[in-house]
């Protein structure tokens, strides 16, 4: 009907502007005197690899951080693809009585949402070590194990690659769901930025603390770009209870 038509309009023109995003760091200088390498490199270094996990953490499930708290990544800025709209993101839900039936049913479900998944190319599967443990131990009925190694379990869940992702533990998406595996193909995720907003680091020296102060910075945004681009795996609401 023309709801629908207006609704998939509108969200295929949505807007997503950039927002700030940085990390803040401070050694106390006398540790820094008193170092016998090049600290102050180190801590740059490690900033600008804890910036970009921060940032993909955020595309993927938000920052995890509760709405209120000063530091929250907004999400109508930085979009989460567990948390984005059903016109872009596939809904599936798994349960079973085992670890074992979830695994298999995991497995089926993956192939099952391939029939409506619009992405481009293969995509990747995030998940837990769980998870994917689970899906490795699997077995036919006189013990044999069905999938030898992450290569055939790929082939078998149509994906590139398989990513465990620690952050995964105990997920849930903004409707209280526990989000236990992301399928996507990160060419659907338009990360865009404002000009300056290229990354950018500062540093500054606090008398009354004796205390050299870094910050990192970046100014972007992020949101899927194609309809029916990404597919959630999520356990039934009884399972997750149980």
């Amino acid at each position: 009907g023309k709801y629908k038509k207006e609704e998939g309009f509108s969200l295929l023109k949505r807007s997503t502007t950039p927002t700030t995003v940085y990390k803040k760091q401070k050694l106390d200088r006398d540790d820094v005197i008193d170092a016998d390498f090049d600290v102050i490199a180190m801590m740059k270094k490690e900033m600008d690899g804890m910036l970009d996990e921060e940032l993909a953490r955020a595309y993927l499930f938000g920052d995890g951080r509760m709405t209120s708290d000063d530091d929250k990544i907004s999400e109508e800025h930085i979009r989460p693809v567990i948390n984005d709209n059903d016109f872009f993101v596939i809904r599936w839900s798994v349960g079973g009585a085992t670890p074992a039936e979830k695994a298999k049913n995991f497995i089926n479900s993956a192939i099952r949402a391939r029939k409506n998944y619009k992405g481009s190319g293969r995509p990747t599967l995030f998940t837990t070590e769980d998870w994917l443990t689970e899906m490795l131990l699997l077995e036919d009925t006189i013990g044999h194990t069905l999938y030898k190694s992450e290569a055939e379990l790929c082939t078998k869940m149509r994906v590139e690659k398989i990513y465990t992702v620690p952050v995964m533990e105990d997920l849930k998406d903004k409707a209280n769901a526990s989000v236990i595996g992301v399928i996507l193909n990160l060419n659907d995720y338009n990360v865009g930025a404002d000009k300056g907003g290229a990354v950018s680091m500062f540093d500054d020296f606090d008398i009354d603390y004796n205390k050299q102060k870094y910050l990192i910075e970046t100014r972007c945004s992020g949101a899927l770009i194609k309809p029916y681009s990404a597919i959630t795996i999520e356990l039934k609401s009884t399972e997750a209870a149980g």
